[in-house]
């Protein structure tokens, strides 16, 4: 009977870790250039759109030419500076979130930010770019005291990552996120401030 037991055991055992082997060899859907890092951009851009290079005219273009928008509208002064947005189509990527306009801010005559919300999870973002350079843990950021704002930072990129956490959240990685493309930056300039893993001991101030 002991040894039932046991053979039981060790089957479970090897099959659990076969699945574990299973899982890890699958390969991951997105790639750094599917979602961020096109062709032809020397850092992150959408449809070729790159903050610091793509004059807003471009941009307007681009987004009309991607098939990724149903309707745009251009609220910058003479292209110079100002807003953009967008309505996605039906044939924007699964990995954006349709439902939520995306904006590029401009000054100058050029891209300065682009913002979109992402149909992906905090943890999705860590597998294809890694560890960011910064992280900043935002706990005043939610009037009603609810939520932190999570925010990484990869300054060579250029993106910024943002996730809104609830208070003392066990899952932080399954949260969604809200993707920024940005100027590039030196990552040496900025120090250490939070991490991640703070996350699951704080919780947003008191607002009393």
């Amino acid at each position: 009977m002991i040894r039932w037991h046991v053979r039981m055991t060790v089957v479970g055992l090897f099959m659990f870790s076969a699945v574990l082997l299973l899982m890890r060899a699958q390969p991951y859907e997105y790639t750094r250039q599917q979602i961020f890092v096109a062709d032809g951009c020397t850092a992150a851009c959408l449809v070729g759109i790159q903050p610091g290079v793509t004059s807003v005219e471009d941009a307007v273009t681009l987004l009309e030419d991607s098939g990724w928008v149903s309707q745009v509208d251009n609220r910058t002064i003479n292209n110079v500076s100002g807003y953009i947005s967008w309505k996605w189509s039906d044939q924007k990527p699964d990995w954006i979130n349709g439902n939520i306009e995306g904006e590029i801010w401009a000054t100058q005559k050029q891209v300065v930010q682009i913002m979109i919300y992402g149909d992906l999870q905090l943890g999705d973002t860590r597998l294809v770019l890694g560890s960011p350079d910064q992280e900043i843990i935002d706990r005043a950021a939610d009037r009603k005291g609810v939520f932190s704002l999570y925010t990484a930072f990869y300054s060579r990129a250029g993106l910024m990552i943002q996730s809104w956490e609830p208070c003392k959240v066990l899952e932080p990685l399954r949260r969604p996120v809200i993707l920024t493309y940005i100027l590039q930056s030196d990552p040496t300039i900025f120090p250490e401030l939070d991490s991640l893993a703070e996350l699951r001991h704080t919780c947003p101030f008191s607002r009393q």
